[in-house]
């Protein structure tokens, strides 16, 4: 009986310091990333469908430029073993939307930026490596630039900028070596970026990007 006791209790100490290997103790961490971006174009607020509006010339083809690199870097605080809060800057990216009546093409030049506000709910897998995910809200700036002037009426190349707020959301992994610098692998989706509804129309998008960053605690 002692020894079935003794075997319980042993057993339950063992058992108590299996979380206590996974956990991290809190910190403070900082990073920066590059990505692979993606914005969708709403054709609603960019695609004239062909239409004899496009341009005084007639009916025109329309192209886009959805992809570009993108730039991040983040500060954040990890609370305890399963939950951080971050603060971070993104570049998203330049994107395009262009028009082309056979004689001249306007280029409409699209840029995302934007301060991301985040709860990071974390699962340590090891010591070392966790996985993550993301929810918050992203501050988004989003500017359109016309190029060649007098393609369509009212088109002007001094620029569009509205703000807006999204749903930020996101997933990755991170690993630290024992330096306790460390890479962190994610993917981000920042909601809808820019707005039609009232002038100036910037046009809408859901932007995305896929980045690979260095991290280091502190």
């Amino acid at each position: 009986m002692k020894h079935a006791a003794l075997c319980c209790a042993v057993a339950a100490l063992l058992l108590s310091g299996v979380p206590s290997a996974y956990a991290q103790s809190t910190y403070w961490y900082a990073g920066l990333g590059a990505g692979y971006s993606r914005v969708q174009f709403y054709p609603a607020d960019f695609s004239f469908g062909g239409s004899p509006t496009c341009s005084p010339r007639g009916p025109c083809t329309e192209s886009k430029k959805e992809f570009d690199g993108g730039f991040q870097g983040f500060l954040g605080y990890q609370i305890n073993r399963n939950w951080a809060a971050e603060v971070s800057y993104a570049t998203v990216g330049k994107f395009h939307y262009k028009y082309n009546d056979g004689q001249v093409e306007l280029d409409a030049a699209y840029k995302v930026t934007g301060v991301g506000f985040s709860a990071i709910p974390t699962v340590p897998l090891t010591r070392n490596l966790s996985v993550y995910g993301r929810f918050g809200a992203f501050f988004s700036q989003a500017r359109s630039t016309f190029y060649n002037d007098g393609f369509q009426q009212n088109a002007t190349s001094s620029g569009r900028q509205v703000n807006e707020t999204s749903f930020l959301t996101g997933f990755g992994a991170q690993y630290f070596f024992a330096d306790e610098s460390g890479i962190r692998i994610e993917y981000q989706n920042f909601g809808t970026a820019g707005n039609c509804s009232a002038p100036p129309c910037v046009g809408r998008v859901n932007a995305k990007m896929a980045s690979a960053n260095l991290i280091f605690k502190f």
